[in-house]
């Protein structure tokens, strides 16, 4: 019986480039495994040879000593079953110290900086600055400029000449002359008045004390009551000690205290452009502007804003007694920081900040604050009253950007927006995509792998192009027959 002709597959049309492929990914993922198991055998061979180095005896090791020494004849070995059996136990885990993550590839510190593109718009680009510290500072996962560490506060100025000051009154004043004590006292007061920023409260309302008690024993009652309500409104939790004053300055001092206590308080409502400086009055934080109305005794009180930098500000603010008073100051920058929104200022004028990638104000202005990326807006004030603002942001180190973001400062889901925007490219959410090169095993770089390749390719190409040939009839008696198909 003749066998019927071999089981052909479906006649379809075939690529060449797919038997090709399939054979470079067979011999990529054989080269692989052999690879890995060549390296796990090297590993394990190691293994071998140092623990058979560990189990031969070292070289001039004393022979004797693995030999066992013989009992004294009066004493009888012990058997086995005599010795102790120690249990093992396992040796303790050390605890290991819990690695730290490395930070992501695009951390970094970010400034943020707005420059007013006329006069008009100077409060609009300020706020605005602001604004958008805190909005993105509500990510948690950005890293800001140490502006306290960038620009440090200026020297504190020297109060010498007030403690000369009070110190002559305070002779004086033992000698008995309290005409010229009080002199000394008020000067003094002056003074430390005119230094709000460097002068303790403490301090001031000392000499006060002193100058009330000079007053009431020059005969001044009117005056030492004045004096003694100063104090009070400076430090009101310092009294006149007894030991150096009699119960008639302790008598006014009380009196001052119950007096003011009667009066109608005011109120207080402290700003300032930038707005974000911290607030002390009398040396206690009352927090950061803007701040509501704040109710106060009627009377001088010593305020200090403070923000990193610019220059501390410090004034006697008056309060009037059932009324309100405002605290408004524009801060002044630090020289440093004044040369950074002047770099900043060419940048938002210059050709280069649509053209350049980077310009060069950028990279200079992440230099001088420490800083990867930078933030730029942009604020022209319209006819209307209405800002028009345009976010820039720059990844220094990457040299990408994210350019001319429009928002609405007044419009809340446009501003949030954008600041959504201006975030995930400060996270790398907006950074092109990088293609990192495949590793590829090191048998691919060998001459024989690609023969391989090339050999195995032409064979599964040749028995493709058999199976997918149309039926013939069976082979003749002799090659070449023509029913042969060959």
């Amino acid at each position: 019986m003749v066998p019927g002709p071999p089981a052909r597959l479906a006649s379809c049309p075939v690529s060449l480039k797919t038997p090709l492929a399939l054979s470079l990914a067979l011999l990529l993922g054989t080269a692989s495994g052999v690879s890995e198991a060549a390296s796990r055998r090297g590993a394990s061979t190691s293994s071998v040879r140092k623990s058979k180095k560990k189990a031969q005896p070292q070289a001039g090791q004393d022979e004797s000593a693995s030999e066992p020494t013989p009992a004294p004849a009066d004493q009888e070995p012990a058997r086995a079953a005599d010795a102790p059996v120690q249990a093992h136990k396992p040796a303790p885990v050390q605890p290991t110290a819990a690695s730290t993550p490395p930070p992501p590839a695009w951390a970094g510190r970010v400034a943020v900086l707005a420059v007013p593109m006329d006069g008009s718009a100077s409060e609009s680009a300020s706020r605005l600055e602001t604004g958008l510290r805190g909005e993105l500072g509500a990510w948690t996962d950005l890293q800001w400029v140490d502006m306290a560490a960038v620009f440090p506060p200026p020297p504190p100025a020297s109060l010498a000449q007030g403690d000369a000051l009070f110190e002559e009154g305070k002779g004086l004043y033992d000698n008995l002359d309290p005409e010229a004590a009080s002199k000394k006292f008020s000067e003094a007061a002056a003074f430390y008045q005119r230094h709000p920023v460097d002068t303790k409260p403490e301090r001031l309302a000392r000499v006060f004390i002193f100058l009330g008690a000079s007053r009431l024993l020059n005969g001044d009652s009117a005056g030492a009551q004045e004096a003694f309500t100063h104090a009070l409104l400076s430090a009101p939790t310092l009294q006149p000690e007894s030991e150096l004053f009699g119960q008639e300055v302790l008598d006014t001092f009380n009196a001052a205290k119950a007096a003011l206590s009667r009066q109608p308080r005011g109120t207080l409502a402290v700003d300032s452009l930038p707005a974000g400086a911290q607030v002390l009055l009398h040396g206690q934080s009352l927090g950061t502007t803007p701040l509501k109305d704040v109710e106060l005794a009627p009377g001088p009180h010593q305020v200090v804003l403070t923000l990193p930098g610019y220059k501390p500000l410090g004034t006697f603010q008056e309060v009037e007694p059932s009324q309100r008073d405002e605290l408004r100051p524009t801060l002044e920058p630090l020289p440093e920081l004044a040369s950074v929104r002047a770099l900043a200022a060419e940048v938002s004028t210059s050709k280069a900040l649509d053209s350049d990638p980077l310009p060069p104000g950028v990279a200079r202005i992440a230099e001088k604050l420490g800083a990867r990326y930078v933030v730029l807006a942009r604020v022209a004030q319209e006819r209307q009253g209405r800002a028009e603002v345009s976010l820039y942001a720059w990844d220094v180190q990457l040299k990408n950007r994210l350019r001319g973001v429009k928002v609405n400062p007044a419009d809340a889901r446009e501003r949030q927006e954008a600041v959504r925007q201006v975030h995930d490219f400060l996270t790398g959410k907006l950074a092109p995509d990088s293609s990192l090169p495949i590793a590829l095993p090191a048998v691919v770089k060998k001459p024989w792998f690609w023969a391989a390749v090339g050999g195995v390719a032409v064979a599964t190409t040749a028995s493709i192009l058999l199976a997918t040939q149309p039926q013939k009839p069976p082979l003749g008696i002799r090659l070449g027959n023509p029913g042969a198909g060959w």
